[in-house]
């Protein structure tokens, strides 16, 4: 047998295993449960509306909480938690959030520059004297958590799923790395993975306590807040977390499907002309999209990438932000006022050497019109996770899902229809 035959005879043995069966299954049932405040009745039945049309998955699930003006007046979840075996997503399940891990990360740092133990334009090797190596000893805090430190890639051998269970052994290596640009102050390259362990033990470092991220945010914010999240899941918690449904692991595939977007058409344009993303990704350790199925791997502390918890819990934390830092519901400061408003700003969108598209980054938040141009200040995440802070309007929402999006950034048809639906309740809500 030729080697075009056996080819085709294995294209064609695929396609049977995999398509045909689900070709003649009958798909999952449709469910949508939740609450919404009067005048907010049309958001569930846009969500619901996702499952039905096919704009999100009947196989995954997702879940969207909103708070306005302190209030929650969304929150929904629906579908399948593990459409395998049809478990249904429920309130209290919870999903990865990926790179908007980094927004609560940046909301980390915030309230220690608040104490006044951080200062963003001091270098950061004034504080991990490590730091000042290969020529980063005048990188500022700022430049940092803004991305303009060239540190895109780990210094060999890379990272690792080992090597960021070790916060203290991947600072040393964050370290010890060359930057892969002339630092310039102004320049951005998206740090997908290694803004993680930069932040993690940059914390460690200020935090009179030396704690880590996941530690600090738990004991500083989860549990005097309520806020039900995670940067590395404690294992008992693991019952409660969605599986993220594999169909294929090649990033590159799947953003191919999300080319009806123009900046992802962009991005994707770029990619094929420069590596400096895939190569990221291939350093980082977690370019399996299946990686966090692995509870071993959710309690990996990864301030860039692993937090996980429920739409409810970001939603909340992002509405503290836009609402000046008080919490209404229990009175509590996490911010000062000025400290919450100096995160929501930005300076026009510039372009990014690592992701090829115009970028908005500010003190570790990313600014962006998600919603029919209203900004948001927060950050979103791989597949169509979001928490964002919406200030003109006192709003903070969050949206997870298990099924990963092949939109990058924005356009994710799932989010639009339910921001849009959002905003048309708020808007007649502030008409009254």
């Amino acid at each position: 047998m030729t080697f075009i035959n056996s080819a085709a005879l294995v294209a064609v043995t695929a396609i049977l295993v995999v398509f045909l069966p689900r070709y003649f299954e009958t798909p999952p049932q449709v469910i949508a449960h939740g609450y919404v405040a009067p005048g907010f009745e049309n958001v569930l039945e846009v969500f619901r509306e996702n499952f039905e049309t096919g704009r999100d998955s009947r196989y995954g699930g997702s879940a969207f909480s909103a708070y306005y003006k302190g209030e929650k007046v969304v929150d929904v979840w629906g579908g399948y938690a593990d459409g395998e075996i049809r478990q249904p997503w429920r309130e209290d399940t919870m999903s990865v959030f990926y790179s908007t891990t980094k927004g609560v990360a940046a909301i980390c740092l915030a309230m220690l520059a608040d104490r006044g133990l951080l200062d963003y334009d001091k270098p950061v090797a004034h504080y991990w004297p490590e730091f000042a190596q290969k020529g980063k000893g005048k990188v500022t805090v700022r430049e940092l958590i803004e991305h303009k430190a060239g540190l895109m890639l780990a210094g060999p051998p890379g990272l690792s799923a080992e090597l960021l269970r070790d916060v203290s052994k991947a600072g040393e290596l964050m370290a010890s790395t060359e930057p892969v640009l002339e630092l310039d102050g102004k320049t951005h390259g998206y740090h997908p993975v290694t803004f993680g362990p930069l932040t993690n033990e940059l914390l460690r470092r200020v935090d009179p306590k030396h704690r880590t991220m996941g530690k600090f945010f738990a004991e500083e914010i989860g549990e005097p807040f309520g806020i039900d999240f995670y940067i590395g899941l404690p294992l008992e918690q693991n019952y409660r977390v969605a599986r993220t449904p594999v169909q294929s692991n090649n990033i590159f595939l799947l953003l191919a499907q999300g080319l009806s977007s123009r900046i992802t058409r962009q991005a994707m344009w770029y990619f094929m002309r420069n590596d400096l993303f895939s190569r990221a990704l291939a350093n980082s350790g977690l370019q399996q999209v299946g990686f966090f199925n692995d509870p071993y791997n959710r309690a990996i502390e990864i301030p860039s990438a692993s937090g996980i918890g429920t739409a409810r819990s970001v939603a909340k934390l992002f509405s503290i932000v836009a609402m000046g830092g008080t919490d209404p519901e229990t009175n509590k400061t996490l911010l000062s006022k000025k400290a919450a408003d100096d995160l929501m700003k930005s300076e026009e969108p510039t372009f990014d050497i690592c992701l090829g598209v115009p970028m908005a980054f500010n003190l570790g938040f990313f600014a962006s019109d998600v919603a029919e141009g209203e900004m948001m200040y927060g950050h979103p995440g791989a597949g169509g996770q979001m928490g964002y802070a919406d200030p003109t309007h006192q709003v903070g929402f969050g949206f997870v899902s298990s099924t990963i999006s092949p939109f990058f950034l924005k356009d994710d048809p799932r989010t639009d229809a339910i921001l849009a639906a959002f905003y048309k309740s708020i808007r007649m809500q502030e008409q009254k």
